[in-house]
């Protein structure tokens, strides 16, 4: 199976972590995320993978260019993003008739095998995996009937009037014949282009909800989260460098003799924690600065940024310095 991993965004979310690195190359309590996707791609059945990059593209390409992977990688450069149906289209020749399309924001272990019986039962164009969400203004909502036939999408719409939860969460099944028809070149998105054109021409999509675990970490709160559910045990990296203990993984190289350490904790090299701190599930990134006697909880420490000293952050939202 083949599969196109969409990297080419600009992950203007999460600045400014992504100013530096773009969000493909983003660390996830210690573990890169391209990397897992990709291994996760692999345990699907995947044995090419059609990567895209546009923003920061030599560093996604260096990256891949020297990582370790049981798949066979081919970099498609971008010098102005194309889309995300627009890039599959540019990639056809090396995904052949049927193939997977994957968004590179999310960190996943959905399986393919329920969406690929129902793509099978329908004869469908496009078979997309569905999740659901609290913020249907985000996402793309889509509509079924009762035997899985997409009847309507509905792209980002106001949260008091979405009539459904579930989202397009960034994994299809997807024929050839769904982008064929796109200009090379040519700009294109599935959510706002290709899947009503395919509708309106009464041609066939499947959507349903696989499951598995699906995490966007394309914002702050997303990408907390998915360090907190890593660092938890709750999802396993498919390496993982066994540093993580009881919830903490500490990667700079200070003492800690007089900071407090409740529940999930991340810091990264280059980060710097002053004494008298009491931190709870929070993550602290390369080059930030806490000063003496904070108490953080729930809280995510962008690089670089420096927390003045006695700071209290302690309420039941994420909060993002």
């Amino acid at each position: 199976m083949k599969a196109m991993l969409l990297c080419a965004g600009f992950g203007t979310r999460l600045s400014p972590l992504t100013d530096s690195v773009p969000k493909p190359l983003v660390k996830i309590a210690g573990f890169t995320l391209i990397h897992d996707t990709l291994l996760h791609l692999h345990s699907l059945g995947v044995d090419t993978a059609v990567v895209n990059g546009s923003w920061m593209a030599d560093m996604i390409e260096d990256y891949l260019g020297n990582a370790d992977l049981p798949l066979r990688i081919i970099f498609q450069r971008e010098e102005e993003p194309l889309g995300t149906a627009g890039a599959v289209r540019e990639a056809l020749p090396f995904l052949g008739e049927e193939f997977l399309v994957v968004y590179g924001d999310n960190l996943t272990r959905q399986p393919v095998s329920p969406l690929m019986e129902l793509h099978r039962r329908l004869d469908s164009e496009v078979t997309i995996a569905l999740s659901p969400t609290g913020e249907p203004s985000s996402k793309g909502i889509v509509l079924t009937e009762p035997d899985g036939r997409v009847s309507c999408f509905r792209e980002k719409p106001p949260d008091e009037v979405a009539e459904s939860n579930l989202a397009n969460s960034g994994l299809y099944i997807c024929r050839r014949s769904a982008v064929e028809y796109l200009h090379e070149g040519e700009f294109s998105d599935f959510g706002m282009d290709v899947f009503p054109i395919l509708l309106g021409e009464g041609r066939i999509l499947a959507a349903d909800t696989p499951g598995g675990y699906i995490r966007d970490i394309g914002t702050g709160e997303g990408y907390l989260l998915a360090c907190h559910e890593v660092l938890s045990g709750m999802l396993t990296p498919y390496e993982d460098n066994g540093n993580i203990m009881n919830g903490i993984l500490i990667e700079n190289s200070q003492s800690y003799d007089d900071i407090e350490l409740k529940g999930t904790f991340w810091a990264e090299k280059e980060a710097l924690i002053s004494k008298g701190c009491s931190l709870e599930n929070c993550v602290v990134l390369s080059g930030a600065v806490i000063g003496n006697n904070c108490t953080l909880k729930n809280s995510l420490v962008m690089p670089g940024t420096a927390i003045p000293e006695c700071t209290i952050a302690d309420d039941k939202y994420l909060k993002v310095f």
